[in-house]
């Protein structure tokens, strides 16, 4: 029996521009650069109104988001979405946990997705059609994650197919660029220095998910000196929330050395 592939390959002339725009990745060094190129080369094949993608981890109690890049995200979308702990929920990132295969979401599907609360957001913040797909690290205890949203256009097949050519592009640009950045000349974050050792412990446990309350009987402090700790972290980052903290702690094992 002769194979029949699941979904319609792109024609000739778009499957150029997908290699043109694989080597295009290639040259991404910076977070500016892979930002110019999602908004300008991707654009012609993927038209999206916004972009978020990120390094994220999944396991049974949920979704950590360890880095967050985006362009034209609705502000204060991912704060809607955070849960006390720092989880965050996303029934869409749940499906790919589960699937890994690009995820093509409509705007009339997404109360079928099961999350109220995400639905709700979903529609106040005019994200209309999404797709979005990921590459696990060779660990798989993380992944590289990229969603486009606000796309006119209903997303189908082609899109599911350009995602699986591009995303470990994508993923390999996007890694380089947000880890060659942070690390500099001397290998080291420049928020890193920043912190004392106790507080990179805090800002270990809190990207772990664990409330202040849990980080306080692991270390054995009180809750109150955590809840301070926490406060001096989110300071020297430079930060306004949790979430945003646990963002720029993309090498979680920096903190505890």
């Amino acid at each position: 029996m002769p194979y029949t592939p699941d979904c319609h390959l792109p024609e000739a002339s778009t499957l150029l521009r997908v290699i043109a725009l694989q080597q295009a990745l290639e040259e991404v060094a910076t977070q500016s650069d892979f930002l110019a190129w999602a908004v300008g080369p991707l654009q012609a094949v993927l038209p999206h109104a916004s972009m978020a993608c990120g390094v994220l981890r999944t396991d049974r109690e949920g979704v950590v988001l360890r880095r967050v890049l985006q362009q034209g995200w609705p502000p204060g979308y991912f704060d809607a979405l955070t849960l006390e702990g720092g989880r965050f929920r996303s029934p869409v990132i749940g499906r790919w946990a589960l699937q890994r295969k690009p995820q093509i979401v409509r705007a009339e599907d997404t109360a079928s997705l099961g999350d109220a609360r995400w639905h709700e957001v979903f529609h106040d913040m005019g994200l209309h059609n999404m797709a979005a797909h990921g590459v696990l690290d060779h660990s798989t205890r993380s992944a590289s994650y990229f969603c486009l949203s606000r796309m006119e256009d209903a997303p189908g097949a082609q899109a599911e197919v350009l995602l699986r050519l591009l995303t470990p592009h994508m993923a390999l640009a996007l890694q380089r660029a947000l880890f060659t950045e942070d690390l500099g000349d001397n290998h080291t974050p420049e928020w890193l220095e920043r912190l004392t050792a106790r507080e990179r412990v805090v800002l270990h446990w809190m990207c772990q998910g664990k409330t202040n309350w849990e980080i306080a009987h692991i270390c054995g402090r009180s809750e109150h000196t955590i809840k301070n700790q926490v406060e001096s972290v989110r300071q020297k980052l430079r930060v306004s929330n949790r979430t945003q903290a646990c963002a720029m702690a993309s090498d979680v094992s920096l903190l505890t050395q």
